[in-house]
């Protein structure tokens, strides 16, 4: 497999506090890699600094071979780079189809006219079909339970069809349903369709059952990459540093 993604020496402080501490890691195209640790140990603002929300202090970002350190959020998007937020932020005056199509919208390489219009609603049809929100496509977000709103924040994610998705915790406080569907909705993008993820979350339940690697993150720092098979030997430790049960 070729390789997607690759950070290399990622370092972010905020003000005193360090927060990365030269992260490196990768994703091939294809790959379904897990992000773990604790609460705290960096996994959102490397995301961050990964989709272009926050740049960092030290290191470099390669996308497809090419350079995006610098580059923007909304231009990481339409260069086939989406993700999902840990707490979900939908436009509460829109409607879920709305929602969805500002991303879309944000996500395509220009096209205007009729013809590229009836082709977004089209999109528009299939992604919301197979997320399984066409039922509630009328409904305001705000108006939306928890596993709706992780749907549409999906929904939004995979709109353009991107090459790699970042999904921050995309299974958390979900219903035993909810978590099920979604699941089964990520393998099949990723059979059918090829897309890469890197599934973020401090459960290691989830990344054994939906990964083929798993890097683990402490106090910045990558302390273990593995099996996913191998990940219940793997003990976090408060100090940052890791041992193997």
């Amino acid at each position: 497999m070729s390789e997607l993604l690759r950070a290399e020496g990622i370092e972010k402080s905020f003000g005193a506090t360090r927060v990365l501490r030269g992260v490196t890691l990768a994703v091939d195209q294809g790959e379904v890699v897990g992000l773990f640790g604790p609460n705290g140990a960096g996994k959102t603002v490397l995301t961050n600094i990964l989709s272009g929300l926050f740049f960092p202090d030290r290191g470099r970002i390669l996308f497809d071979g090419r350079e995006i350190t610098r580059m923007p959020m909304d231009a990481r998007f339409r260069a086939g780079l989406a993700r999902t937020f840990q707490i979900p932020g939908p436009y509460p005056s829109l409607s879920v189809r709305e929602s969805v199509r500002v991303a879309l919208l944000a996500g395509r390489q220009g096209g205007d006219g009729r013809e590229a219009a009836a082709r977004i609603e089209e999109e528009l049809d299939t992604v919301l079909v197979r997320t399984g929100l066409f039922s509630q496509r009328h409904w305001l977000a705000s108006k939306l339970s928890q596993g709706c709103l992780r749907r549409l924040e999906f929904a939004r994610a995979i709109s353009c069809r991107p090459r790699l998705v970042l999904l921050d915790e995309i299974f958390s406080a979900l219903s035993v349903q909810d978590v099920s569907e979604l699941a089964a909705l990520l393998r099949s993008l990723h059979s059918e369709e090829g897309t890469s993820f890197l599934l973020i979350s401090h459960n290691p339940l989830f990344l054994e059952q939906m990964c083929d690697r798993v890097v683990a993150i402490e106090d910045g720092r990558v302390t273990w990459t593995g099996d996913p098979a191998d990940l219940h030997r793997y003990v976090p430790s408060a100090a940052g540093h890791h041992h193997e049960a």
